[in-house]
């Protein structure tokens, strides 16, 4: 008779770790009061303060609204991070980060403030459940087929029941299209379907 060992957890390293402690770290030191310095401002934007462009998406509302990004970071981490490289997921945030602001910027012009990483996430998410499709198909086809459900129900129907009362705020689903739409052009990008769509329209040309 043999006994099974108890299960362990096992810490695998990832060049990814570095980027999403960075990102704690910094969005947890920046909570503790430079919220109103670091927030996007729209009027502050237009007066030359742009790094507010970036910095917004690290700073949150409350420290419950910054608990939750931070725990979906945290799955980002442990779950995707091995999907991609550091490079590639560097790029889901600034491609998602600028998609964003853009969004901001020209569609949703009476935004005046913003707060947040969910933007940024539904992005680093849907970008990970896109890739985990060729490592674990249905897994990957899952999780992309339930984040997308979300997204519709969110631009039909508004924030999910619920989500506003955790953070103590509106939410702005619009962030999270966006975001979303970041993930998948870098998506898009690193698969070679950009790419080789591309060559096909020569072609056809």
């Amino acid at each position: 008779m043999t006994t099974s060992s108890p299960l362990k957890f096992r810490y695998s390293y990832h060049s990814s770790h570095v980027l999403w402690l960075i990102i704690f770290v910094v969005s947890f030191v920046l909570q503790i009061n430079w919220v109103d310095n670091w927030r996007f401002n729209r009027d502050m934007v237009e007066q030359g303060h742009l790094w507010l462009l970036f910095s917004g998406h690290i700073v949150h509302m409350n420290w419950a609204h910054w608990a939750l990004n931070m725990a979906g970071l945290a799955i980002v981490a442990f779950f995707f991070s091995a999907h991609a490289s550091f490079k590639q997921w560097l790029s889901v945030i600034l491609v998602s980060v600028c998609v964003i602001n853009v969004g901001l910027w020209w569609w949703l012009p009476e935004i005046r403030s913003y707060v947040g990483l969910s933007g940024v996430l539904h992005g680093l998410f849907l970008y990970g459940a896109l890739r985990e499709i060729r490592f674990y198909p249905v897994s990957g086809y899952v999780l992309t087929t339930v984040l997308i459900a979300k997204l519709c129900w969110e631009f039909f129907n508004g924030a999910l029941p619920g989500s506003e009362d955790m953070t103590g705020g509106r939410v702005l689903t619009e962030a999270h299209l966006l975001g979303a739409i970041g993930g998948i052009i870098v998506w898009l990008s690193s698969s070679g379907l950009i790419g080789r769509i591309g060559s096909a329209r020569r072609k056809n040309g």
